[in-house]
Order: C-alpha cells, then structure tokens, then sequence
C-alpha cells in the first residue's frame, strides 16, 4: 500500500506539472465538483518483420528509420509460429492524466489500481494489449498563489508540494478541496500480414 501511495503522490507531482493541477473553474453539481482536465499523448511505432527464430523465440524487427533489432518473444506469446518475414508490428503507447478538484464532503482520500490485458486468439495473428490505471484522492492543505505551490496529504498522510504551471488554475481552489488524479497507460501490439505485391 506505501508504494501505491507514494506513487500516487508523485503522479500529484507529475500532473500538476503538466497539466497545471487545478480545475478550470467551471461548476459542477450544485458547486460540488470543480471539473478538471484530461491531458493525453500517443504514439505509435511500426517496424517490418526480417526474421523470426521460433526454436529461440526471437523476431528481427526493422525499424521506420532502417535500424535492425532483436525482440526476444516470451512463451506467452502463443502464435508466434503466424509471425512471417514482411509482416508488419504495430505498437501504438497512449498515456493520459486527468484531475478533478472536489469541494470537501464530496470525495474521499484514497488510492487504487487497475490493470486489463487481452491476448489473440490461438491460431491469430500474435497480439496483445495492456492497461494500467492509477488513481490516488488527495487533500489540499495548503496553497501558496505567490509560488504557485498547492500542498497535496494523500490517504496515507503522507504530503507532497508541487508546483502549478498555470497559476490562474488556483482561482476557485481552497485549502480542504480533495483532488482526484488518473493516470492512465496502455499498450497495444498487433501483427499485421506483409502485404500483397
């Protein structure tokens, strides 16, 4: 549980960093609720199959920029055998973190995790996708609009102070508002079949 804490901690650190950390001072529920903001990225990666080894489960893979690599394949992988020379792997990462700021009485502090992951069928082309989810509830105890610096206590009681990158996201935020932070990571890989010349 210490290291979901603190990992929920530093994920206050990094949003507030990124994303400014406070609401946009839009209303919400009878003035309950502060909506927040949902910062995402992806990127997405596709090289050529040059090689595959299946005794020693290694596929040569050639990179967009040319350059040749080795990927060692794990057991779970289980139609490595439908991987072909020409085939092209696709491999899309997507990260996103969101907040919301709500008035005390309306959250709770704490922290949980989730994580998804689904594989191809058997005979399919190799594939396979993995979520991971982190969310920690944290009070504000203190806010310094001159530094624009919030002071975050998670479940735990352990505390944090981060730095604000916009500062007028401060408006409308009070010590003993609670702050609710998802990070969010998920990766996805497919095989698709060389095509046809």
């Amino acid at each position: 549980m210490q290291t979901k804490i603190g990992r929920g901690l530093a994920l206050a650190a990094l949003a507030a960093s990124i994303a400014g950390f406070a609401p946009r001072a839009v209303a919400d529920d009878e003035t309950s609720r502060v909506k927040g903001e949902t910062i995402a990225d992806s990127a997405t990666v596709t090289a050529t199959v040059e090689a595959v080894d299946l005794d020693k489960r290694i596929v040569t893979l050639k990179g967009e920029n040319g350059e040749i690599s080795d990927l060692k394949v794990g057991k779970e992988v289980k139609n490595l055998a439908q991987v072909k020379k020409g085939d092209q792997v696709v491999a899309t990462f997507h990260e996103a973190i969101a907040y919301e700021v709500f008035k005390p009485g309306t959250a709770m502090p704490g922290a949980n995790e989730a994580m998804v992951a689904e594989r191809a069928k058997h005979g399919e082309k190799p594939a396979a996708g993995v979520a991971q989810v982190d969310s920690v509830t944290a009070t504000i105890t203190a806010i310094d609009k001159e530094k624009s610096k919030v002071t975050l206590k998670g479940p735990e009681g352990h505390s944090v102070t981060v730095k604000v990158k916009d500062p007028k996201k401060l408006e409308g935020v009070s010590v003993g508002d609670l702050v609710q932070l998802t990070y969010t990571q998920a990766l996805a890989i497919s095989v698709k079949p060389a095509a046809a010349k």
